[in-house]
């Protein structure tokens, strides 16, 4: 069919050509809507899998906490009965020991109690006063060891020091505050100096009628004291060996061992059993809790991939028929009168024209349309 003869056509050639266009048209819906649902329908496909995936994992987690769970609360149970036993053992231990140490210091303590005695009495005999019995007298006038040494030279410093310092601040800071004369210097020598004055003729005052009047009942005191701090050194040095010794089979705590060993024995036969459920676990019990997981919803998600293969494959059909309908309109219609006459509303138009005004050919329709040419109703008027 030549050009000329396709624009000499009556108005069934465009009636045939749109009603073509037409189908055309409802193809492409069609396939639109084919489209819309593939893609429904491979998302709720990737939802189903993800949903198979977590439930599976989360199943799989829970299972598995699960029997750690379970196995951890008997190991639990079990170190408390292991701890309660140590404890009660420790502290059986600890009364044996101190029974011990109390056996084996029994005679220095006695010896100890003896020489308090006698030096009271030595004290209290030669009407020395009772102060003179205490560590800080003889610590301040008749000290010996490092340890005594050490403490007199502390006192000292306190004393003729930090006391006399610590009165003058009370005097400038509280007593005198805001006076000019706590400001002096020479205030702070004269506070400082009276301070030291009280203080060592307190302490000659003291030497003078203790130590002084009676030097035999304190150098007696001083020996009786050395005895007394020997024994406290003899009994500190056998609490410690007693302390020291690991050998617990003379303190009878044979029933508790055992007890602890049982306890403990189960523990490991529980961690055992843990370590074998798990590895059970991985092995088998995933693969099983995923089969039956599989097998229940398997089952749908095949039949939504089925479903959704066979939408494609409709989609597919009818692309297939979209592109030959489109050739054949291009090649019947569309060379001829061009892709844009070839549309639905635009030869409906062109088909109203040609239908109301009588229109025998195609081209003449076409001017008109385009308004390249009067309509005839108009021409008829106009004569």
């Amino acid at each position: 069919m030549d050009t000329e003869n396709v624009f000499n056509q009556n108005v069934d050639f465009l009636i045939q050509a749109r009603d073509e266009v037409v189908y055309n048209n409802q193809l492409e819906q069609q396939q639109k809507q084919l489209k819309e649902k593939e893609d429904k329908m491979r998302k709720a496909i990737s939802q189903e899998e993800k949903s198979i995936h977590d439930e599976i994992a989360t199943t799989i987690k829970k299972r598995k906490a699960e029997i750690e769970s379970t196995y951890d609360n008997q190991l639990d149970a079990s170190r408390k009965k292991v701890k309660k036993a140590q404890d009660k053992k420790d502290k059986e231990k600890s009364e044996r020991v101190g029974q011990r140490v109390d056996e084996e210091t029994a005679g220095v303590k006695e010896n100890s109690r003896e020489l308090k005695t006698e030096l009271k009495t030595l004290f209290k005999k030669n009407h020395v006063p009772a102060f003179c019995q205490t560590s800080l007298y003889y610590v301040l006038f008749m000290p010996k060891g490092f340890k005594e040494i050490f403490f007199l030279l502390l006192l000292i410093i306190i004393g003729l020091a930090g006391l006399p310092f610590g009165i003058y601040m009370l005097f400038s800071q509280v007593v005198l505050v805001g006076t000019p004369v706590a400001a002096a210097s020479w205030f702070m020598a004269v506070v400082i100096a009276a301070v030291i004055v009280i203080v060592l003729g307190l302490y000659f005052l003291i030497f003078n009628l203790t130590k002084v009047k009676h030097r035999d009942t304190i150098a007696e005191g001083r020996k009786i004291r050395n005895q007394i701090i020997a024994n406290e050194k003899n009994i500190k040095a056998i609490k410690n060996a007693i302390n020291k010794d690991k050998d617990e089979s003379q303190y009878g705590l044979g029933a508790y061992d055992a007890k602890i060993e049982q306890f403990q024995s189960e523990m490991d036969a529980i961690a055992s059993e843990k370590q074998a459920a798990m590895k059970e676990f991985e092995k088998n019990t995933k693969a099983a809790i995923t089969d039956e997981i599989n097998g229940r919803r398997l089952g749908k998600l095949e039949e939504m991939k089925r479903q959704e293969e066979a939408v494609e494959e409709e989609r597919n059909q009818i692309e297939n028929q979209i592109k030959e309908v489109s050739i054949g309109i291009t090649n019947k219609y569309a060379k001829y009168l061009g892709k844009n006459i070839c549309k639905e509303d635009v030869l409906n138009d062109i088909i109203h024209i040609m239908e109301t005004e009588q229109i025998e050919t195609i081209s003449e329709g076409i001017a008109i349309y385009k308004g390249e040419a009067p309509h005839k109703v108009q021409a008829t008027e106009g004569e």
